[in-house]
């Protein structure tokens, strides 16, 4: 009995990736908001499917075994590049892979039928999938550049799922090189020559790991769900509480480490809980919200707005010293002041506090910043005072 059975090979592979492609697929609706996961489900059944065909071929009809199996290979491999895509939110030019499918898919079928030629297939059905994977794999390039730029965390699933695209596609490369260059001759797939062992053990092994990869993307995609709803205010969509005195924490650490300027203001509405009284929880919220609107748009790109609570706000201003600071909050006071007036208007007061050398914690900056923001309301509201 030969140690190793490319049929048995096959058959757990088929399974395995027929079973992740069903995991995928039916995930729970709040997650499958996840852009791109029935692309991925889709290309995992259509592979599996691929794998039984060819597992059949001694029974079943040519039609099903390889014109079939050939379209889901082909179909399999062009799912998992567009679920990628679109999970990025990447532009897929789809005319020209059509063209190339509609081209690849009548070349293998006149060599099925016409010339019954093993080779004239895998030149295209290899050529195709090393295509699509060359597409695929750009997707990922793209993604990792974005993230590089932009500073985004680079977690595993991107990396890990990359590699094995790229693995995959440099398989079906060297396949389609292999059927240019020589002679095919056998029975395909199921071969137990050497090389034709090697070929279909890659293959099937790139399959299953780029499954797992689409899964730990997915999964990476749910943590990144579950975290912005931590990091975010249900109501106004600014930071919350945990999220901003986080952020104050990574700059404060930053100002002490590098001696750099760092500066902070604790907003609250003016008579906000009299107008919650007056006017009823929904028109406060929508003052909250318009408020937030309206702070963001004035705010530096780099400046963090948060919600403590209530009606209280903090602004985190990196690299901004105390006039700086002073000169936005009072900008904020006076754009408060002439909001719209389609909502009940409210004013804003605000105490500003800057770093100093001789801070011990964030909660010294914070507690100057209250302090401030007592004298504020004390003078007479609607005005800014720094610490």
């Amino acid at each position: 009995m030969p140690i190793y059975n490319p049929k048995t090979f096959l058959l757990i592979a088929s399974l395995l990736t027929g079973l992740m492609g069903c995991v995928l697929l039916l995930m729970p609706a709040t997650t499958r908001r996840i852009a791109g996961i029935q692309y991925w489900a889709a290309g995992s059944l259509m592979a599996a499917m691929a794998g039984v065909l060819i597992l059949l071929r001694d029974i079943a009809p040519v039609w099903l075994t390889f014109t079939v199996e050939n379209t889901a290979v082909m179909l399999a491999f062009s799912f998992f590049m567009l679920g990628s895509a679109k999970h990025w939110g990447q532009t897929c030019h789809l005319k020209p892979w059509l063209a190339l499918f509609a081209v690849a898919w009548c070349v293998q079928l006149y060599c099925t039928y016409g010339l019954d030629s093993l080779r004239g297939r895998y030149i295209s059905v290899a050529g195709f999938v090393f295509a699509t994977g060359l597409m695929h794999t750009l997707v990922f390039v793209r993604e990792i550049r974005r993230r590089h730029v932009q500073r985004e965390s680079r977690a595993l699933g991107i990396y890990f799922t990359g590699f094995w695209v790229a693995f995959s596609t440099l398989i079906f490369g060297v396949r389609w090189l292999h059927a240019v260059a020589l002679p095919q001759t056998g029975q395909g797939m199921l071969d137990t020559t050497l090389l034709q062992m090697l070929y279909i053990s890659s293959y099937v092994f790139g399959i299953v790991m780029m499954n797992i990869g689409f899964q730990l993307l997915a999964a990476e995609s749910i943590r990144g769900e579950f975290e912005k709803l931590a990091m975010t205010d249900a109501l106004t969509g600014v930071h919350s509480r945990r999220a901003i005195v986080s952020a104050a924490h990574a700059c404060f650490q930053r100002s002490q480490k590098h001696a750099r300027s760092f500066a902070l203001m604790m907003l609250d509405l003016d008579h906000f809980k009299s107008l919650n009284d007056q006017f009823g929880h929904q028109i406060g919220d929508q003052v909250l919200q318009a408020f937030c609107r309206r702070i963001e748009t004035s705010l530096h790109r780099e400046d963090v707005l948060g919600r403590l609570g209530g009606e209280e706000f903090v602004v985190l201003m990196p690299d901004k010293n105390a006039e700086q600071a002073t000169q936005m909050a009072n900008s904020l006071v006076n754009i408060q002041a002439a909001a719209d007036a389609q909502l009940p208007s409210t004013t804003v007061s605000i105490g500003v506090s800057e770093w100093r050398p001789g801070d011990a914690s964030l909660e010294d900056l914070l507690a100057r910043a209250d302090r401030a923001l007592y004298a504020a309301k004390a003078s007479g509201r609607n005005r800014a005072i720094m610490a």
